[in-house]
């Protein structure tokens, strides 16, 4: 586990619930333990993590093996959720990255 100071969830939270409402157990719990390891730094060694070329601040965290979060990184150690979903229909997402 990361040491430090956590980082707060302070947007998407509302983007979150809606993706629930259809996610399944096991997909909502992966996403949970991704934004967990998200808040306390841990989730470059838990995951593979991509950036996003275009904007310095934003991130893809390869979750399972078709559902991405991808995280944005503020001010205050604050972050928010971006994505949630599959890689297919993940924005500026380079698929040829992952391999």
């Amino acid at each position: 586990m990361a040491t430090g100071r956590r980082r707060r969830l302070n947007v998407g939270v509302a983007f979150l619930e809606k993706w629930t409402e259809d996610a399944s157990q096991a997909e909502k719990n992966a996403i949970y333990e991704a934004l967990f390891a998200v808040s306390d730094g841990s989730f470059f060694q838990a995951y593979k993590v991509l950036d996003d070329v275009q904007r310095p601040d934003e991130f893809f965290v390869m979750v399972r093996e078709n559902l991405v979060l991808k995280i944005g990184m503020y001010p205050f150690s604050n972050f928010g959720i971006i994505y949630i979903g599959s890689l297919d229909d993940a924005p500026d997402l380079n698929l040829d990255s992952i391999a």
